[in-house]
């Protein structure tokens, strides 16, 4: 049967991997720009597909660049090509790549560059070297679009502004609340989330993208030690995204019609079949609970009806794993075991997490994966802040039955929420916890210290903390969560 040529269409990827220990000798992040979207043309069979390209997407990142996209334009002499960038999100990349399927379904656009590097381990070499970077410098001159959002971007609340946690926390947060709620005891839960991503090294081996890859043990994983600091509990360094890396992916996207007339392979075509946006717009410290989540429930569940698959339906996968709270919560609610590969990459902490860009490199891998088993499904996500912006998408080296299907599904995914006391003194039953050592204990640069959130018995949360090493070291052992406590003048917390 024919394909509607304006069907949107993956024809190429790119993924590049610097590895240079001085920093004078390595690229800069739009030098590593350049080369991936080089290579992603060059997997397309089309190397003059760049100089046909009618916009360049970038993902905002540590670098300093205005408009990158306008610098890579001139490079690959597409010009009038719009120029965009997103907003730092995990999200982003999918939330960009939706967008432009819509716009070559309408015929508004035909080829698209989404592009995105980081050399963020070259930056802090050379920082602590003290030895000046010779980047390219720009400023001044903006995007054409933004794909911010930003009037529905859900920010910071009271409770963030208040507390200040880093991501490490405020998703340990989730981790404890997860633990509790499937009624695990602490050592076997520390031993079972290490178990999980023992087996997302494993996949990071196989890939030569990867920033680590060396198989990990559990135990190695999961005990804490010099070269593996509990970050927050119980999320060891190894347990977490890791965006000291240099590393640079992009993809191109096109209408069918475009791809038959550049003469791309059909070999090498992989169709979105359907996508998903949100925008919590509850902020954490006020939803009602944190062991399951409305917004990602919304954005996978209807992501999977518009693609007319189910989750065991889904040969390849690969959910967002800034941390293991993301990816257990995520798995839950469309129904994916996480006894099943659950990364294509190896995920953020072995693969490597560059910052606001992991997306693109786990499209490309997905890409890969789906050509080498022609008429599979597989499956990509993204999240942003404190898991409030969620993109997913599905996707096949077969075209969509009916076209690509695009829904934003924030209307259906407003947490319920609860009222804060913030000046509350009492008796309360710990929800959910965790422990921020000194160096990841906010912005404040406060002590060590353990955040709680706790009910009181009316139905409302306050929010606590505690210094007490005895506490902090009771932790490690037994359960915190369910127990009744008091809190102090203060919001300070103890345990009765």
């Amino acid at each position: 049967m024919p394909v509607d040529p304006r069907t949107p269409v993956l024809v190429g990827c790119g993924q590049i991997k610097q590895r240079v220990d001085d920093p004078r000798e390595a690229e800069e992040p739009l030098a590593l720009m350049t080369l991936a979207a080089e290579r992603a043309a060059d997997d397309a069979g089309s190397p003059d597909l760049l100089r046909a390209c009618d916009s360049i997407r970038v993902p905002h990142g540590l670098w300093r660049y205005s408009n990158p996209a306008a610098l890579l334009r001139e490079r690959f002499g597409c010009t009038g090509a719009q120029t965009a960038w997103g907003p730092i999100a995990g999200s982003t990349v999918q939330r960009m790549l939706s967008h432009g399927a819509n716009e070559i379904v309408a015929g508004e656009r035909d080829v698209i560059l989404l592009v995105a590097a980081e050399s963020e381990r070259t930056k802090r070499r050379a920082k602590s070297a003290g030895i000046p970077l010779a980047w390219t410098e720009q400023e001044g001159d903006a995007p054409d679009e933004d794909f911010g959002f930003s009037e529905r971007d859900p920010g910071f609340g009271d409770w963030e502004r208040r507390f200040r946690p880093h991501p490490p926390p405020a998703f340990a947060l989730y981790e404890n609340a997860l633990r509790h709620a499937r009624g695990e005891t602490v050592p076997d839960h520390r031993a079972r989330i290490a178990g999980l991503w023992s087996r997302f090294s494993h996949v990071a081996a196989k890939n030569p993208y990867a920033w680590i890859q060396k198989p990990m043990t559990a135990e190695e994983i999961g005990t804490p030690t010099e070269t593996n600091r509990l970050v927050a509990f119980p999320y060891t360094k190894f347990l977490v995204s890791n965006m000291v890396v240099d590393l640079g992916a992009a993809l191109i996207l096109c209408s069918v019609e475009a791809a038959e007339r550049h003469g791309i392979p059909r070999e090498r075509w992989v169709f979105p079949h359907a996508a998903t946006d949100v925008f919590e717009s509850t902020p954490m410290g006020v939803r009602d609970t944190f062991h399951d989540q409305a917004a990602i429930r919304a954005a996978g569940r209807r992501c999977l009806e518009l693609a007319d698959t189910a989750a065991d339906q889904l040969a390849h996968v690969d959910l967002y794993s800034c941390f293991p709270a993301a990816v257990q919560i995520a798995a839950a609610e469309v129904g994916l075991s996480l006894d099943r590969d659950l990364t294509v990459t190896g995920g953020l902490t072995f693969a490597g997490g560059p910052f606001n860009s992991y997306v693109m490199h786990a499209l490309a891998t997905l890409m890969d994966r789906l050509r080498a088993d022609p008429g599979s499904r597989g499956l990509s996500t993204g999240i942003g802040g404190y898991m409030a912006k969620h993109a997913w998408g599905v996707y096949s080296s077969e075209p969509p039955p009916d076209g690509f299907r695009y829904e934003d599904v924030t209307a259906h995914a407003r947490s319920k929420t609860v009222v804060w006391d913030e000046d509350y003194t009492g008796d309360v039953t710990v929800e959910t916890f965790t422990h921020m050592p000194a160096r990841d204990a906010g912005d404040d640069g406060e002590d060590d210290h353990l955040l709680a959130a706790c009910r009181i018995d009316e139905g409302r949360r306050t929010w606590a903390t505690t210094d007490d090493p005895g506490l902090i070291e009771a932790m490690q052992r037994e359960e915190l969560v369910g127990r009744r406590g008091r809190v102090r003048p203060g919001s300070v917390l103890e345990l009765v």
